[in-house]
């Protein structure tokens, strides 16, 4: 495997030993090769922005994005500290090797309150993380999205969490502005939990005034992205908001792009009626076949009325009718069918050819960025560079994915193109 990136650092300055990997990236369309190796053991000094890069906002289904998490504590799967997993390389050390290697866009999660008291952490300490991040991401011009896992149902009030996601996301976005950081893109909360499409759309645009009114309008000039009701799935009436709804959407966003998730319900929602059925058709052990999921998805789950919302609405509002596939390992390209029968990736395949082949919805957050060389299964299928933990050398993943039908590193960046074969 070649090295990935111009130079590793671990604390201390590790000499290079290739300039970087040259791939083709349909999104990029260039030699990947050159670019700027930062300073020794990575510096968090005031960034500066790439001309071109990230002066604009961004059109969602332009996105082949990586969600990067922060660090993983131990214990139950979500266990998350605040410092984001490079798997020991610096921030800058890890933002170059993404930039280098032709990935343009990456989401960082923020944890929230109920997070940070589990693990004893403040707000101001989460966000000093962010914007060191943030930092390193915008001096490679590297976008990025932020994103919160909230449930927006709070006892049955819709405006306590939602309200909070806005504080949180409004603190970052002010201090980008007075930083000078250009990189980021937009924000997005995800598993809201909501119970109808009426509630998705309204919480839309409270959550993106009120970011408005702590930031100086900065939506007005770049992207909410926003789930499906329950945990992002769920599109049932959607296209009943109709033009109304897009012209206030409009007055006040750059950007909007519904996020589609592929996640059942929690079991304390209204919609966990639909959870049988959901089991049945597109659940690991289903045996149905694509086209019979695909029928599913859009009866029950409402992908046909998010098909009709964007068919009918995207000439007049092509900037706020896209549809953004977000999905990892439990929920996207590693785990959505069970290798243990032949129906192995069926999901996978019915997902792609009704969000990609069929409705041309190209942009999507999956994988992540870094894990350690050697790594197997799990902690393999779904990351995109590995990193040596004594030399900090990188390597592109091009090991198999979970099914053993492509390289990890060939799925992620050929999700977006229809005629992909699953």
């Amino acid at each position: 495997m070649m090295p990935v990136g111009a130079q590793a650092t671990t604390g201390r300055t590790k000499k290079s030993r290739l300039a970087g990997i040259a791939i083709a990236v349909a999104v990029v369309g260039s030699s990947l090769g050159a670019g700027s190796a930062p300073a020794a053991g990575g510096t968090t000094s005031a960034p500066t922005s790439v001309p071109g890069i990230a002066e604009r906002a961004q059109d969602p289904g332009a996105v082949q994005g990586l969600k990067w998490k922060t660090e993983w504590l131990g214990g139950e799967t979500d266990h998350l500290g605040i410092t984001f997993d490079t798997r020991g390389i610096s921030y800058a050390t890890a933002a170059y090797s993404l930039q280098n290697n032709g990935f343009r866009t990456v989401t960082l999660r923020m944890l929230a309150d109920p997070d940070l008291a589990e693990i004893n952490r403040t707000r101001a300490q989460r966000d000093e993380e962010v914007m060191a991040l943030l930092g390193e991401l915008n001096r490679q011009g590297v976008n990025v999205y932020l994103y919160q896992r909230v449930w927006l149902q709070n006892d049955g009030k819709l405006t306590v969490n939602a309200d909070k996601f806005v504080d949180d996301m409004s603190g970052i976005v002010n201090r980008a502005k007075n930083e000078g950081i250009t990189s980021l893109q937009g924000v997005m909360p995800v598993e809201t939990n909501l119970e109808n499409t009426a509630q998705v759309r309204e919480r839309a645009l409270h959550i993106a005034r009120g970011i408005n009114a702590k930031t100086g309008n900065w939506l007005k000039t770049h992207t909410l992205m926003m789930p499906g009701a329950a945990m992002g799935g769920y599109f049932r009436n959607i296209h009943q908001g109709g033009r109304a709804w897009l012209k206030k959407m409009q007055s006040q966003t750059s950007h909007f792009a519904f996020i589609y998730k592929h996640m059942k319900s929690q079991e304390e929602n209204r919609l966990a009626r639909y959870n049988p059925r959901w089991r049945h058709y597109v659940g690991l052990e289903s045996t149905r076949t694509a086209p019979e999921q695909i029928r599913f998805l859009r009866q029950d789950m409402g992908l046909s009325d998010l098909e009709r919302h964007s068919r009918d609405h995207k000439a007049e509002f092509p900037k706020h009718t896209q549809v953004v596939f977000w999905g990892d390992a439990a929920d996207g390209i590693s785990y959505l069918s069970d290798l243990d029968h032949p129906h192995n990736y069926t999901t996978v395949r019915a997902l792609h050819t009704l969000l990609v082949t069929t409705n041309n919805w190209r942009g999507h957050f999956f994988n992540f960025p870094f894990t350690t060389a050697g790594a197997t299964e799990h902690d393999a299928w779904k990351y995109m560079i590995t990193v040596d933990e004594h030399t900090g050398e990188r390597a592109k993943n091009a090991g198999p994915n979970r099914s053993g039908t492509h390289r990890v590193w060939d799925e992620w960046h050929n999700w977006a193109d229809p005629a992909f074969d699953y």
